[in-house]
C-alpha cells in the first residue's frame, strides 16, 4: 500500500498476555498479523512475548521483519510479560552498543519519535510538551522486533498513541481479546479521541462474541444518557479479521473529509 505520509501506516493492537481458553483467540492474532503484512502495515503493541501479544508480534516479525514491529512496555512488567528479557540486546549505551544503535535500519529511531540526545521536545495535542526520548531503554529482539521501555503504564499508552497518531493513512487502534489492562487501554484511546488528542479509529475484533458484554454496556450507557449518542461511532465492532484494516481506513478517510469540510466552511466566512 503506497502512501504520501513519511511514516508507515501503524495499527496499535491491545490484547492479552495470555492465550485465552479458546484457540480462536491466538488464531485471530496470527491472522491479523498476516492481514497487516499483505498491506505493509506496521504493528504497535504492548511489548510482551507471551499470549496474544507474543503471537501477533512474532508472526509479523517472521513475515515483515523486525522494523515492522514496535513494542512499548513498562519496566515493571518486564518480568511478567517478557520472561525472555535476558536474551535481548540493549542498544542504548556507549562504545560498540552505541555503534549498533546508529546502524538501526531505516533510521528507525527517528521514525518512532526518539532522539539520540534525549532533550528534544515537541508540542503535542492540548498544548502539552512531550519529551521525545522519554523512554529509558531501547531494545532489539530478533524474534519480537523493537521494544521501548516506558517509565510506567501511562507513559506506555501515551507513546503507543503518539506512534499511531503520527502514522500514515488508515492508522488506528484495535483491541483483541484480553483482560483489565486491555480494556483500560481501549477506553483510554476512545476517551482521547473524544477529547481531540488523536483522531484515529478505535475498534474491537470481536472474536466469538468476546466483546458483546462491553458493547451492550455502551448501548445501555447511551440509553441512560451517560454516554452521548455521537460517541457511538468512535468504537467499532468488527467481527472478521479481514475487516479490521478496512474499517480503520474508512474511519480515517471519513474524519479527513470532515476536517476538509470544516476548513472549506471556515474559508467562506
Amino acid at each position: 500500500m503506497t502512501s504520501s505520509s513519511p511514516n508507515p501506516t501503524r495499527i496499535c493492537v491491545f490484547c492479552g498476555s495470555s492465550p485465552g481458553a479458546s484457540p480462536s483467540h491466538v488464531a485471530a492474532a496470527r491472522a491479523l498479523a498476516h492481514s497487516m503484512h499483505t498491506q505493509s502495515i506496521h504493528l504497535v503493541y504492548g511489548g510482551g512475548t507471551t499470549g496474544l501479544m507474543g503471537a501477533i508480534a512474532r508472526t509479523l516479525v517472521k513475515l515483515s521483519g523486525k522494523d515492522a514491529v514496535t513494542g512499548v512496555i513498562p519496566s515493571s512488567l518486564l518480568g511478567q510479560e517478557r520472561p525472555g528479557e535476558a536474551q535481548m540486546k540493549t542498544l542504548k549505551g556507549k562504545g560498540k552498543e552505541k555503534e549498533k544503535e546508529k546502524k538501526l535500519p531505516g533510521n528507525w529511531r527517528r521514525r518512532i519519535g526518539m532522539t539520540g540526545s534525549g532533550g528534544e521536545k515537541s508540542s503535542g495535542k492540548g498544548g502539552q510538551g512531550t519529551n521525545k526520548d522519554e523512554t529509558a531503554k531501547l531494545l532489539l529482539d530478533e524474534e519480537y522486533g523493537h521494544v521501548l521501555i516506558a517509565e510506567d503504564l501511562q507513559a506506555r499508552k501515551k507513546k503507543m498513541m503518539e506512534l499511531v497518531r503520527d502514522g500514515g493513512p488508515g492508522s488506528g487502534f484495535v483491541a483483541l481479546s484480553g483482560g483489565t489492562g486491555t480494556i483500560d487501554e481501549l477506553f483510554e484511546m476512545v476517551s482521547w479521541n473524544q477529547m481531540g488528542v488523536h483522531s484515529k479509529g478505535v475498534c474491537v475484533l470481536n472474536v466469538d462474541g468476546f466483546w458483546d458484554g462491553v458493547l451492550d454496556w455502551i448501548e445501555k450507557a447511551i440509553e441512560e444518557e451517560f454516554v452521548r449518542e455521537k460517541g457511538r461511532p468512535i468504537l467499532g465492532n468488527v467481527r472478521e479479521v479481514g475487516d479490521v484494516v478496512g474499517w480503520l481506513r474508512v474511519y480515517d478517510e471519513d474524519r479527513a473529509k470532515e476536517r476538509n469540510k470544516k476548513t472549506a466552511g471556515s474559508g467562506k466566512s
